[in-house]
């Protein structure tokens, strides 16, 4: 949903480019910013269910089943996408090469399949391991190549410049931090679960300060970097996370609207940018009246979609597999 979120605020940020009030911008760039801690989550939730889940080894058909059910999505959405916003055969197939390479929304399977592979090789050292050496390692890792394409200008060539517009976002350098937190997070649970509940009045600002932080330095141009591979994303993210985990463990029944999201959450991550690319502009509605429509059309649109085509089998390699959902009370 934060995905989508920021998705549906560029949408309505383009649509309103030359008609915006300033309040309604700062509103809409704020949301944004505030989503954007869904994408270096979706590391951390990957890890900690794979730790909690699998604390000693991988099942076996482990990646052949993920292959199958997100790689291959995967490289159908890239051709979509190209299909989508090509004009011509030639450029068609460039976009769809570029695709495969991480340059559309689905690039983040490529990055979760590197920490599949991650978590098959180091599982069980990182179990011997200090887990506050390795977080901390990987907190260091992670901050410098952040900051280092983060503070520094592209070389003045095609490669350079897509590398510090995007290519910087594939390799797994840039996601570590969440990955380590992630893996000893799910491995010690109630653990955590406990800690952040003893330590819950200093749990709730901190999401707020950090996203104030993050404000004030695009604000006064100190880091401009638009997306959330940027060094101060690494203490609002796990400020989120730990929030929701705060919030979460004291909710005694899962709402069923959880349950439908997670159901078709593959599909909403990898169609829902194709509907807002196709809905149409109307300036007649105030921005945040807009955003809000095209949120809550996004996301039932694509739950919509997957739920007509699932009923085909080929679907679940084109758009990805619905998730069975528990019944209620069970």
């Amino acid at each position: 949903m934060a995905v989508v979120l920021v998705h549906t605020a560029n949408t309505t940020l383009a649509t309103y480019e030359t008609d915006i009030g300033q309040f309604e911008e700062f509103a809409l760039i704020s949301i944004r910013f505030l989503a954007y801690f869904g994408t270096p989550t979706f590391i951390f939730i990957s890890e900690l269910l794979l730790a909690n889940a699998y604390p000693k080894e991988v099942p076996k058909g482990f990646f052949m089943k993920r292959i199958r059910f997100l790689l291959l999505p995967f490289v159908f959405m890239a051709f979509i996408f190209a299909v989508i916003i090509s004009s011509s055969i030639f450029e068609t197939m460039e976009n769809f090469f570029l695709h495969l390479i991480g340059g559309y929304t689905g690039y983040f399977i490529l990055v979760i399949f590197q920490f599949y592979i991650l978590h098959y090789l180091f599982n069980q050292l990182l179990d011997k391991w200090s887990p506050k050496v390795v977080i901390l390692f990987s907190f260091i890792i992670n901050a410098a190549y952040l900051a280092f394409f983060n503070f520094t200008e592209a070389p003045q060539t095609l490669i350079g410049e897509y590398i510090w517009l995007r290519g910087y976002w594939i390799p797994f350098l840039g996601w570590i931090f969440y990955f380590t937190v992630g893996y000893y997070v799910g491995k010690n649970y109630q653990i955590v679960k406990s800690a952040l509940y003893q330590y819950r009045k200093l749990i709730y600002p901190l999401p707020i300060l950090f996203l104030s932080v993050i404000l004030i330095l695009t604000r006064v141009e100190i880091l401009e970097v638009v997306s959330s591979k940027r060094i101060d994303y690494l203490f609002y993210t796990v400020s989120m996370v730990f929030l929701i985990i705060l919030i979460t463990s004291q909710v005694k029944k899962v709402p069923n609207i959880i349950y439908v999201i997670s159901k078709y959450s593959f599909n909403i991550y990898l169609l829902h940018k194709v509907i807002l690319h196709y809905l149409p502009s109307a300036t007649i509605l105030h921005p945040l009246i807009y955003s809000i429509i095209a949120f809550l059309i996004a996301v039932s649109g694509t739950i919509i979609i997957a739920n007509i085509l699932s009923r085909f089998h080929i679907s679940q390699f084109l758009i990805g597999k619905t998730i069975p959902i528990p019944k209620q009370g069970k």
